[in-house]
Parts: structure tokens; sequence; C-alpha cells
């Protein structure tokens, strides 16, 4: 459902949960004064969960009771016992009392060695489910859900679940929120340590208050809030939509507020774990993977009141935080410094005397609903007008999406500040924010545009609608005309390959389509006076517009064998990303054997050109990571925020443009990949990517993913700190690649050597440079299911006090690479440049 950290704690949980006892099973039920003991298990009747005695390697002394996958036996989602460990395993046994109570008990042999002492460990403590009403002959039983509970013989009503009582892990059909009656919470906890299941201090769990939303905790500190349900999802988690395998529910009457989901493909099984890492995973395992899956996108506009109140959070902005339209910050002078946490103010006070309406913002996390009131059973147009006749309301907006099913909509009404909101690219909610009139006129709202509709456009909309509904017959004729043309290209690698007649007729109302003749005349007839780079697929010139705008001509070789595939990939795929970390293309031109694509000109070049050259020294530290969190928002749109999941495949100091303010841009993408968006893994047989960036899975066999990218843009974050250019191996010192200085140096707590020379010179955070090698080394293990997504290195990038996994040994390294099999070996020295070859870049 929402925020997810995967694979590599998977990993982790090998090796804490290192003795599950492979045992004899005694079914799935166990009934009165019947017990198990250590060593024994139960099975659910189709062998999916598995009840059992298990211990942590952190503590082998230590043993729990516990539920874990049959499959997957290194993933324990229930613990019985989670305070208090079973010390010795001998004479350790769980048995169903006569009274309906499930017990953990070990004997314990008294001094004299004449008589034994029971301990009972843990209860269950379910005889007195049913008051004072007798239990008879009842039976324990491990269902198929994951679901242990214990049911009366006389009637077959449930005393006691699991479900009621959830670890760190939510099951589907397990509720999370709270019965209104007893006050009875359902929540999640994680456990201490990987190895260690006493819980721990990061919880998630519903609010008692307000709209009952969901949210994460860390020692009882709100960390990120996942907005009212809005008939769909959560407001604040949008990518619930594309979650097509599970069927979310989310309840709130009189007794019972809670959110649950189930799965509706039986050839997958889900769960969403709290981790010590304070991270909340959603994981799928898909049968014939073989593998758990992770689902995750979370970046700082996820963390809770990061723009302080008042405030609105977004990521396609430079300056993330922004005020609401008639605000200005509170404190200029901490805004600047980027301290938000004062937020926002009134620029004009509300007065109540009628001069005042309501601007619509659109696509937010609408605000904490804390110090709202909320009336499910009225209409948006009386929700405007209470608001409007109360002078303290400031905001108000529909409980439930304008396209669900739920009528009326409801009525949200805010008192005070708005506090954590932030502003999505599509699927958010609307608010209705109370403003001055003169502060709406004056205005184009913080989505960019002025909302409103006059009558006037409503009416040319529905003459126009008109209109073509009198020609629908006649489009009919003309769109299959068009799919006949279509017919004719060629499905090769994902993208369409055509004739230029083809690609002009296709594409030209989707593409701004340059003739040859006018690219030359912009580039002097491609002047080498013009030139400003070359690689294996062409040359790039620079040019001027009759306006004057500067451009970057990219002119594809004739002799390349890969020129139009790249060409169609990277303009068709470019074309249709808008993000400020992404390089714009204003089009492109295809002319008999001519292959121009046409980007806006970079003043700064590529970041290789500074990095590693005379100039690095106007790279201080601080500019570094700008430029190192700019890379990582242009990822982790590509891979999660883009309507499309986008891997570049080529990302590298070379790709990486600067604007006039060093801005970073990713460029060139002419070998990236498109993705569905439930695709976790594609293979191809044509390995295209750059030696030194490639990572070991689809250097190897061809398999790439996010977790690619994610390896490249490590060994580029690598490069930026210390100022080095990775290599396959170096000339002169064959002992060591820049991963394994990287790797040795940490072990060694000695990172800070790895910092380049021209930074000491400028101020830099110890600590920062310290988890920025640390954050590097993560992207860059061996194992793509060990390394972070894009999201977690945001996260980990922006939060000076988070917990950062220890790095396992990175890939590349000398004895790493020797397992690689590929059929050229190519050594670059330290200052090399990077030319395209036919099948490695």
């Amino acid at each position: 459902m929402m925020n997810s950290k995967p694979q590599h704690i998977i990993a982790v949980l090998i090796l804490f949960v290192s003795t599950i006892i492979s045992a004899e099973s005694a079914g799935d039920t166990i009934g009165p004064n019947q017990s198990i003991k250590d060593g024994e298990s139960l099975v659910s009747e189709s062998g999916i969960f598995v009840l059992g005695f298990f211990n942590s390697s952190g503590n082998t002394n230590s043993r729990y009771l516990g539920l874990w996958y049959n499959f997957s036996t290194d993933v324990v989602v229930w613990v019985a016992n989670r305070r208090n460990p079973v010390t010795n395993s001998f004479d350790t046994l769980l048995q169903l009392t006569e009274d309906g109570n499930l017990i953990i008990s070990q004997n314990q042999t008294s001094n004299n060695n004449t008589s034994d002492a029971v301990n009972m460990v843990w209860s269950s403590n379910s005889s007195n489910s049913l008051g004072k009403t007798n239990i008879t002959s009842p039976i324990a039983k491990l269902l198929n859900s994951g679901n242990l509970i214990i049911t009366n013989g006389a009637d077959g009503r449930v005393i006691w679940q699991s479900f009621n009582y959830p670890s760190d892990t939510l099951l589907p059909g397990m509720k999370l929120g709270l019965d209104k009656r007893t006050k009875q919470e359902w929540y999640l906890t994680s456990w201490k340590q990987p190895y260690d299941p006493s819980p721990g201090d990061f919880e998630n769990r519903m609010d008692t208050g307000g709209s009952h939303e969901l949210y994460t905790a860390i020692n009882n500190t709100i960390e990120v809030r996942f907005g009212p349900w809005n008939g769909k999802w959560f407001s604040g988690v949008p990518r619930m939509k594309t979650y097509t395998d599970e069927r979310s529910t989310y309840v709130d009457n009189e007794t019972v507020a809670f959110y649950l989901y189930n799965m509706i493909s039986a050839d997958s099984y889900a769960r969403l774990t709290v981790f010590p890492n304070y991270t909340l995973a959603r994981m799928v395992w898909r049968r014939g993977t073989g593998k758990w899956i992770s689902y995750q996108s979370k970046d700082e506009c996820d963390l809770y009141n990061t723009c302080g109140p008042n405030g609105v959070c977004n990521t396609q902005e430079l300056i993330y935080c922004q005020c609401y339209t008639g605000f200005h910050p509170k404190s200029s002078t901490s805004w600047n410094n980027r301290d938000h946490t004062l937020g926002c103010e009134r620029k004009k006070k509300l007065d109540c005397g009628g001069k005042e309406d309501f601007l619509l913002v659109k696509n937010l996390k609408i605000p904490n609903t804390l110090n709202s009131t909320i009336n499910k059973s009225m209409d948006l147009d009386n929700c405007k007008v209470g608001c409007f006749n109360n002078c303290s309301c400031v905001a108000y907006a529909p409980v439930y999406l304008e396209s669900t099913d739920i009528i009326p909509r409801g009525c949200i009404m805010w008192f005070g500040d708005l506090i954590d909101t932030r502003l999505f690219n599509q699927d958010g909610q609307d608010l209705y924010l109370r403003l001055p009139t003169s502060e709406i006129k004056s205005t184009n709202n913080l989505n960019g545009k002025n909302r409103k509709i006059s009558t006037t456009i409503i009416i040319a909309i529905v003459v126009s609608g008109l209109i073509i509904l009198s020609f629908f017959i006649i489009l009919i004729f003309v769109i299959k005309k068009k799919k006949k043309e279509n017919e004719t290209f060629v499905q090769r690698e994902g993208i369409e390959i055509a004739t230029s007649e083809d690609v002009n007729r296709k594409w030209k109302d989707e593409l701004n389509l340059f003739d040859f003749s006018t690219l030359a005349s912009m580039t002097n007839n491609f002047s080498c006076d013009n030139k400003i780079g070359e690689g294996g697929f062409g040359i790039v010139f620079k040019g001027k517009m009759v306006d004057g705008q500067d451009i970057a001509v990219k002119r594809l070789s004739k002799t390349s064998g890969q020129g139009l595939d790249e060409f169609m990939n990277e303009a068709v795929l470019i074309s249709k990303l808008q993000h400020r970390n992404l390089v714009c293309l204003l089009g492109c031109c295809m002319e008999g054997n001519e292959r121009i694509l046409v980007y806006e000109f970079m003043q700064n070049y590529s970041l290789d050109n500074i990095l590693f050259g005379n100039n690095r020294h106007k790279l201080d530290w601080q500019k570094r990571v700008e430029i190192i969190t700019g890379i990582t928002r242009g990822l982790l749109y590509l891979h999660h925020d883009s309507r499309h999941r986008i891997i570049h495949r080529d990302l590298k100091a070379g790709n990486i443009l600067l604007d006039e303010f060093m801005n970073p841009k990713i460029s060139d993408f002419g070998t990236a990949r498109l993705f569905e968006a439930d695709t976790i893994e594609k293979n191809t047989r044509r390995v295209i990517g750059t030696y030194g960036y490639m990572s070991p899975e689809y250097a190897n066999g061809g398999n790439f993913s996010i977790k690619s990218d994610v390896f490249s843009f490590g060994v580029l974050m690598l490069e930026i700190i210390s100022g080095k250019k990775n290599s396959v191996c170096y000339q002169n010192e064959v002992d060591f690649s820049l991963l394994e200085q990287a790797w040795i140096l940490h072990k060694d707590e000695k990172s800070l050597i790895f910092l380049d020379e021209c930074c000491l010179s400028c101020s830099f955070s110890k600590s920062q440079v310290l988890r920025f090698i640390q954050i590097g080394l993560l992207c860059v293990q061996a194992y793509a299911i060990d390394r972070p997504t894009m999201s977690d290195v945001l996260f980990m990038l922006n939060s000076e006090n988070s917990h950062i996994q220890e790095p396992k040994k990175p890939a590349f390294s000398n004895d790493g690479y020797k397992d690689i099999n590929i059929s050229e070996q190519v050594c670059l020295t330290n200052n090399a440049v990077t030319f395209t070859k036919l099948e490695f870049r």
C-alpha cells in the first residue's frame, strides 16, 4: 500500500532467523491439553504458513514462537512471545488448555532433581473472551490466511485470534485501526533489531481522531502521514491506484475504524512490514519469481510537516517548499536558509466581511484533519456555504473523490493552520482555500493556471462536443486508415522503428520537427568550430535559433548500427518527460539518412568536463551535494513519478549536463527502456552501457531493472565525492578500483580521505560526507536485492538522523570482476574519455 523497503532487509532476515527448524508437522490444529514442542510445528491446510519455534542469530539462547511462510522461511510475520523469549529450548511446549488458553510453558528442574516446576512464558489470555460463558472443547487452528485462531467447541465462535495482535507485519485480511468501543488498537510495531523480535520504536497505526488517517511514527512522533481515505485510496498515497493485484477496504462507523486489504490474484502473496531501520515496506511474492519484490516511493515531501504550517511541499520545484497562494514565509531569513519549520502566514488577514472567496487548489495531499470537522452527509455546495458562514473556517474539501460512486461527496472544514500538505502531478484531491477576493484575482494558483471556467467556455465545450459527435463516422474511417499505416512499424527492443517518411507522418503532431536546412543554418553548416561534444552515436554542435536562443544539436552518425533505434527511443521518450532535472528536447529532424535531435543548450556542458578536468575546484562540497540531490530527483521521477517507469541504462558523468547555475539535468535517453507499471525486471541479449557504470547482473546476463540505474548512480555519486573516475582497471594502480578504495576506507573508518582534496578548503559537514559515501556504497552492492531504491536514497540524503544500513562489499572490486563474462576487456585510465562501442558504451 504505502512505502516499501525492500529487499536487502530480507537478506538480513536470512541471517537472524537462522534456525527455523524443519520439523515434524502436527497438522494445522491442536485440541484441549494437546501441545507441540520445540522442534514440531503446525502447517496451514494449503501449506502456506508454518507455526513453530525459532531463534535469532543475535542470541541463540532466545527462542520465540512465530509464524513464517513455508516458501520463504526467512520471513517471520508474527511473534507471540516477543517481549519474553524462552531462554532454553528443551522441554518447551505450546499447549491449548481446557479453558481455551494457548500457553508457552517450559519445565524447569529443581535443585534436588526430584520435581519439575512449570514456567509459563506466554499466554493468549483468551479464556475470558466469552465472559462467563463456559468454554468447551476449544480448538486452535492455523488458517491459510496466516491467522491463528481459537474457537469454542460448543458454538464455533472465535474466542481469540492472532490477527487481533499484530507484530510487525500486516497480512491480507488483517485490520489496521481501532475498536471505538473497547479502545483496542490494531497496529504494527517493528522489531527492535533485525535479530531481535522485541518491540522497537517504529510503528504504523491509525489516528484515533480526525478522519482516522494512517501514519508511521518513531518514538511516538509522526514520521509520515498518509492522508485521509478518499473513497479509493489514502489522499497522500495516490500510487495505491496502481496496486491492481489487491483490493483495499476502509471502514469507519460508530464502532470501528480500520483499513485492510485482500489479494485478488491467487498467484501472489503480499505483506506490509515495518522494519527496524524506520521503513514501511509493501512486499509482493509472485509465484515463479522465487523472491520478494518491494514497491516504494518516498521523498522529503512525505516527511510530516516538512514545510511547516500553511506550507506546501512540491518535489517538482528546485526549492520544494512553497507557501499557499495569499501566504508568505513567516520568517524570510529562515526560509531562505531552507529552514521551513516556521511555515507561512497570510499576507492579508481574513476580515469575514464578505469580500472573500475560495481558491481551488488541485492535486493535493490534503492537510491533517485533526483541526477539522467532518460531515460525510453534506454535499459540496452546502460545505462551501457552511465554511463561508463560519469566520474561523479557513478551507474546505470533499471527503471523497469525484470519480467515486459514493454520494454525497462529504465535507471537511479546517480551522487554524493547514498542516502537512504536498502537491502531486496528478491524482491528488481538491482543496478550496479561503482568501480575500483581491488575492484570488491576482494569482494563477499553485497549479500554474486559473482554474475558473467561465460559462462561455463551458458552452464552447458543449458545442465542440456536438461537432465532434457529428463527425464520429468520419473519425472511425480515419482511425482505421491510420491503424493500417501504423502496422508497417516493426517492434524491436520495446520501441517502434520506421522509415523517415513513416516517422514524420506518425510523430508530426507529437514532436517539433525541424528542417535539415534550418538546422544547418543554425550551426553554420555543422561547422567544426561549433562542435561541443562527440560520442559513439554522433557529434553535438552548438547552434543559435532565429530568436537568439542557444541550442545543442545532436547529429547521429550515419554509420552507427544502433542510431535509428536510439534516435526513435530518445525522441519519443524524452519528449514526454517533464522534470527540472531532465534535459528538455526541443525537437528533431529526420530527412533521408539524417537523424538529428535538438536540445536546450547547457552552458556548463557535461559534468565530466568539470569533475575530471582542471576546473573541478568550481565544485565545492555544497554544490556537489546539490548535484547529487538533483540527479536523485531526476532518477526518482523516471522510476516512480512519471506516467511510465523508465530505466535509463547509461547513467554516467558524461550524460549529466549542467545549466548556467550548475543545476544537473540527466540526458542521453538513447538506451533507455520503458517498463509497464508492474514490471520489475527485463532481460536483453544486447547489452548497451559504459564500463565501470554497468551493474553486474546487467553485464553478466543482460538483466536490468531500476536497481541497475541505482548501481550506476552509486558509481556516479562516489565519483562526484572523490573527483576521480571509476575504471575497470587502472594502468598505474592495478590493485584497487575506485569502488574498492571507497569500501576499504569505509571499513577502516577513514572515509574522509576519499573526499576530493578540492573540497577540503571549503566548508563541509564531516558527518554529511561520511553519510553520502555510505549511501553510495549501498547503491553499488553486488546484488540488486541489497540496493536501495531511489526513493530510499533521496530520503537518506535529506535525513541526517535517519538510520543507514551498513553496506556489503561492492561489485566490481578486483576479485568480484573476475566472474564477469564479457567479450572485450577495456582498461580505462583515470582521465580517460569514454567512447561508445558497438555493443558496450
